[in-house]
C-alpha cells in the first residue's frame, strides 16, 4: 500500500521540480513525515528522489536546448564548494540567526522578481567566475540550512543576471543536480538512506518531470511568472510562520 502512496507523491514532487525548477524538498519531507517516516529517513528518500529527478530535467533541457551546460555548470561547480564551506560553519553561527537572513534575502528577491520583466530587457550576463561566486553564495545556505538554494537562484538570474525566466528556472533545477548529488553522497555513506522507498520516488518522479518541464512550455510567460510569484509567496509565508512560532 505504501508503494502505491510513494509512488502517488513522487508524481507530484516532479511535477512540481519540472514546473517551479526547484529540488522538491519543501513538499517532499513533511509529506514522507504524515506517511510515518522518520525526519532522516524522510530526507534521504528525497534527496534520492531530487538526484534523479534533476538529472532527468537536466537531461530534458539539454535535449531541447534550454541552455547551455558549458557555462552554467559553474553555478553548480560554486555550489558544491560553499555547500562544504556551509556545513563547516553550522557549528559556529546561530541557526536562528541564518534562518532570518535566508528569509530575508529570498523576501528581497521575490520582490525583485515580482517587478521584473519575464522577458528581459537586457543582455544575459555571461561570466564563470561570477556565476560560481553565485553558486558558492547560494550553496552556503545550502550546506547551513539544508535547502536546495534554487528558490534563490531562479530570482537572482531574472533580477541581475538577465536571464529569462522559463530558462532561469530550468537553470535552478540544474544546480539541484550538484547539491543533492553531494547530499547523496554523503548520507550513503552515513547508512541515512532507505533505498526501497527511495527508488520508488525516484522512478515515479522522473514521469512528474517530464509531465512538469511539458507544463511550462505549454504556459504563457506572463502566466508562467504569476504562478511562480504565487508558490514563491507561500513558500516564503510558511518559512516565516515557522520562525516566527518557533
Amino acid at each position: 500500500m505504501m508503494t502505491i502512496e510513494l509512488s502517488f507523491l513522487g508524481i507530484l514532487v516532479g511535477t512540481m521540480s519540472g514546473f517551479f525548477g526547484i529540488g522538491g524538498g519543501t513538499v517532499t519531507v513533511p509529506l514522507l513525515l504524515v506517511l510515518g517516516f522518520g525526519i532522516k529517513e524522510a530526507i534521504g528518500i528525497s534527496v534520492m528522489q531530487m538526484v534523479a529527478g534533476s538529472l532527468m530535467a537536466a537531461w530534458i533541457h539539454q535535449k531541447n536546448k534550454t541552455y547551455g551546460i558549458g557555462d552554467v555548470k559553474y553555478f553548480g561547480f560554486g555550489g558544491v564548494v560553499g555547500a562544504v564551506i556551509g556545513a563547516m560553519l553550522v557549528k559556529a553561527l546561530d541557526t536562528s540567526f541564518l534562518e532570518w537572513l535566508f528569509l530575508g534575502i529570498v523576501a528581497f528577491t521575490l520582490g525583485r522578481l515580482a517587478f521584473s520583466n519575464p522577458v528581459p530587457t537586457r543582455a544575459e550576463v555571461v561570466n564563470r567566475p561570477l556565476y560560481s561566486a553565485i553558486g558558492g553564495g547560494i550553496g552556503i545556505f545550502s550546506g547551513m540550512l539544508g535547502v536546495g538554494g534554487s528558490i534563490l537562484l531562479t530570482p537572482i538570474l531574472v533580477s541581475f543576471m538577465g536571464f529569462p525566466l522559463k530558462k532561469a528556472s530550468a537553470v535552478a533545477l540544474f544546480y539541484v543536480m550538484f547539491t543533492s548529488l553531494s547530499a547523496f553522497i554523503t548520507m550513503v555513506s552515513l547508512g541515512l538512506i532507505n533505498f526501497h522507498a527511495g527508488i520508488i520516488m525516484a522512478v515515479t518522479s522522473l514521469i512528474g518531470i517530464r509531465l512538469g518541464i511539458w507544463l511550462v512550455d505549454k504556459t504563457k510567460i506572463t502566466h508562467y511568472k504569476q504562478i511562480l510569484i504565487l508558490f514563491y509567496t507561500l513558500i516564503f509565508s510558511i518559512t516565516a510562520y515557522k520562525l516566527i512560532a518557533g
